[in-house]
C-alpha cells in the first residue's frame, strides 16, 4: 500500500499500459483520477477498479486540446484535493514509410505523443511547485532511443517525450519534483495487434503472426512484454523508493533495446 495517501492523474487509461497502470495504483489504494478520449471504455475499467480503492474519478479528456486539459486538471485537483502522482501514459501510432506519410498522420503522433504530454504537464506543474514535490512518469518508447522502420513519425514523437522529459528535470529539480519515462519494447496489446497488421500489410508478410514472432525473436528474455511489465516499472519510478532519480528513461523491453 504504497500509496495510500497519494493522489494520481493518469491519461490514456482506459485499455492497455495504461489500464495496468491504474490497476496497480489502485490496488496499493491510491486515489485515481483517470482520463481518455474514449469514455465508454473508461467507465468499464474505473467499474472494475472501485473494488480495490474507493476514491476513482473519471474525465474524457482529449490531450490534445489544451482547454479541455486545463478545466479537466482543475476539475480534478478540486475532487482529489489535489495531485500528487501524474502519469502521461496517453498514445498513438500509425505505421507507414515516411514518405508515404501524409501530414495528418503526422501531426496525429506528435500532437497526442509528445504535445499532449507537454500540455498535461503544464497544467499540473504548477499545483506541484506550490508544493515542492511531485512525481511525473512519462511513457516514452523503446522507438524513443532506437528508430524503427517504418515507425519515423512514432520515433520521432517519442524521442521529444525523453527530451521534454530530460529537460522538464532540470528545471523541476528546484521544486522538489522528479520526472522520468518509462520505455516499453514490444508489449502486448490492442495497439501492438494493429501494428502487426499494419507492418505485415506493408512488408509484403501474408500472416501478422509471423511478424509477432520476429518482434519475440528480437526480444532476448524471448517473449513479448505485458502491460504489467511495465506497470510495475512505472509505480516504481512514481514511488519515493526513486527519490534520487529524474531525467531517467528506464527500458522494459526484454532486452529488445539495452542502452
Amino acid at each position: 500500500m504504497r500509496f495510500k495517501d497519494k493522489t494520481v492523474f493518469i491519461t490514456g487509461c482506459a485499455r492497455g499500459i495504461g489500464k495496468a497502470i491504474a490497476e496497480r495504483f489502485a490496488k496499493e489504494g491510491a486515489s485515481l483520477a483517470l482520463t481518455d478520449i474514449n469514455e465508454t471504455e473508461l467507465t468499464k475499467t474505473a467499474d472494475e477498479l472501485r473494488k480495490y480503492t474507493k476514491t476513482v474519478f473519471i474525465y474524457k479528456l482529449d490531450v490534445t486540446k489544451e482547454d479541455n486539459v486545463k478545466a479537466v486538471v482543475d476539475k480534478a485537483i478540486g475532487d482529489l484535493g489535489g495531485i500528487d502522482i501524474l502519469i502521461n501514459n496517453a498514445g498513438v501510432s500509425t505505421m507507414n514509410y515516411f514518405w508515404n506519410l501524409t501530414e495528418k498522420e503526422w501531426d496525429f503522433n506528435m500532437d497526442v505523443n509528445t504535445k499532449g504530454m507537454w500540455l498535461t504537464t503544464k497544467h499540473v506543474v504548477p499545483h506541484m511547485i506550490a508544493k515542492k514535490k511531485g512525481k511525473i512518469v512519462n511513457t516514452a518508447s523503446m522507438a524513443g532511443k532506437m528508430g524503427a522502420a517504418l515507425e519515423a513519425h512514432y520515433a520521432a514523437s517519442k524521442f521529444g517525450v525523453i527530451g521534454f522529459s530530460q529537460a522538464a528535470a532540470h528545471e523541476l529539480a528546484p521544486y522538489g519534483i522528479n520526472i522520468n519515462c518509462v520505455c516499453p519494447g514490444f508489449v502486448k496489446t490492442s495497439m501492438q495487434d494493429r501494428e502487426a497488421a499494419w507492418e505485415a500489410k506493408l512488408r509484403g508478410v501474408d500472416n501478422p503472426e509471423d511478424v509477432i514472432k520476429d518482434y519475440i525473436s528480437q526480444t532476448p528474455l524471448g517473449r513479448l512484454c505485458y502491460p504489467e511489465d511495465v506497470a510495475k516499472v512505472v509505480l516504481f519510478l512514481a514511488s519515493n523508493d526513486a527519490d534520487f532519480m529524474t531525467g531517467q528513461a528506464l527500458n522494459v523491453t526484454g532486452g529488445a533495446c539495452m542502452y
